[in-house]
């Protein structure tokens, strides 16, 4: 993965692999548009709260999200609802995170969140890797009529994304002489192979903070320090040329 240095933000990587489709490009444009905005817009989040909105929980993701989408296209919307059908269960009514139009393309888009412990890179919670595959399930799962009517121009992509924050919490007051020593890009790999991220993404990237931005939460009893994010996605280009199901 190459890295580039974005002014007041760090360091910051992303690469595909095994995308397929007439809309292999326009998916991998859009999606490096939409990280480095994310980057940047939560970068500037912190320089005016002393907090990272990405250390919160998924629904306070949109927060950072939304206005980035924004940036690139006025056509899309939060919260498209839907029918599923899962396979062997009843249809049921719901929604999907965004639907995006771009560059003659539609997008569907599924957003989780994550904590990665990253000294436990050997071992890392299965949870973080479920998350992503129930994104990728909830996609699967939209009818496919319903794709075809949230399909107005060339296609339809869907797109899995998951924010992998990294954490280490300890029981003691941390500061940024704990980050010596620990290459953030290596443990991303450790995390990406010990886990089913690497066989189910074909979207990987990593933002490793500035100094200046490296969060330290302390509480009562510990203290956590946030020093980068990862985001894992998977792209599919749904093909409804033939299917009648």
């Amino acid at each position: 993965m190459k890295y580039e240095t974005i002014t007041g933000c760090g360091e910051f990587g992303i690469e595909f692999s095994k995308i397929d489709g007439d809309g292999a490009r326009v998916s991998r444009d859009f999606l490096r548009r939409l990280l480095k905005y994310i980057v940047e817009k939560s970068a500037k989040y912190y320089t005016e709260t002393g907090e990272h909105v990405l250390t919160h929980r998924e629904r306070q993701l949109h927060s950072v999200v939304c206005p980035s989408i924004a940036e690139i296209t006025s056509s899309y919307l939060m919260e498209q609802p839907l029918n599923r059908k899962p396979a062997g269960e009843e249809e049921y009514r719901g929604n999907v995170d965004y639907w995006i139009s771009y560059r003659n393309y539609s997008f569907l888009m599924e957003l989780k969140h994550s904590y990665f412990a990253y000294r436990n890179a050997e071992n890392p919670r299965k949870s973080i890797a479920k998350r992503f595959v129930r994104a990728i399930e909830q996609l699967r799962e939209i009818r496919r009529e319903e794709c075809r009517y949230l399909t107005i121009n060339k296609g339809l992509i869907k797109v899995a994304l998951q924010a992998v924050v990294f954490y280490q919490g300890s029981k003691d007051k941390l500061s940024k002489n704990d980050l010596k020593g620990q290459d953030f890009k290596n443990l991303f790999t450790k995390l990406v192979t010990n886990t089913e991220l690497k066989r189910r993404s074909n979207l990987l990237s990593l933002w490793v903070f500035d100094e200046g931005l490296i969060e330290i939460v302390e509480y009562k009893n510990g203290s956590e320090i946030f020093p980068a994010v990862a985001f894992v996605g998977n792209i599919h280009f749904e093909d409804l040329r033939n299917s009648q199901t």
